[in-house]
């Protein structure tokens, strides 16, 4: 039976899973988050770099669970990277501020408004938390993306070429 790089390249193609790619992303965000609050509650600081951190991780967890090689992937990790930046940076925010006024969080929680919000996007994350989130966003799509090694590549690619000559011809 000789090689088929076009059932090679599909295989990898249907390999892919966007449920198990959103999935670890999603898992990875809460993980994250609550490791960072963790981080920022024993030595009393806030530390926004570890969004950075969060997007290199995110990415690679998608890429070892999705499995992608389309768009899509790491589309996904880009997101859920910018979603854990803005939440990480609240909740690590809100602990130490429950922590400063000898309350928990889950006593701020319930005097949350939209107000807060506001205030906490424009003066504590800032433009400094948007560039981290941004940096953040750009590794986890670094990183989402599957690595093949050469024969997967060319199969992968012939898959593609054939895919596109049938809808072509179609």
């Amino acid at each position: 039976m000789a090689f088929d790089p076009i059932k090679a390249g599909r295989y990898l193609h249907e390999e892919q899973s966007y449920r198990h790619g959103l999935y670890s992303a999603l898992i990875t965000v809460i993980i994250l988050n609550i490791l960072w609050i963790l981080i920022s509650m024993f030595f009393d600081r806030f530390f926004p770099w570890i969004s950075i951190i969060q997007g290199v991780l995110i990415g690679k967890s998608v890429r070892k669970y999705g499995h992608g090689l389309d768009w899509y992937l790491p589309t996904i990790a880009a997101v859920f990277a910018i979603i854990a930046s803005m939440t990480g940076s609240f909740f690590s925010a809100l602990n130490l501020t429950g922590r400063e006024f000898n309350t928990g969080a889950w006593a701020l929680l319930d005097e949350i408004t939209w107000h807060t919000l506001s205030t906490f996007m424009v003066n504590e994350f800032g433009i400094v938390g948007c560039i981290y989130a941004c940096c953040a966003a750009l590794l986890a799509t670094y990183y989402a993306k599957r690595q093949l090694n050469r024969d997967q590549s060319i199969a992968f690619r012939k898959y593609q070429e054939s895919k596109r000559l049938n809808e072509k011809n179609n």
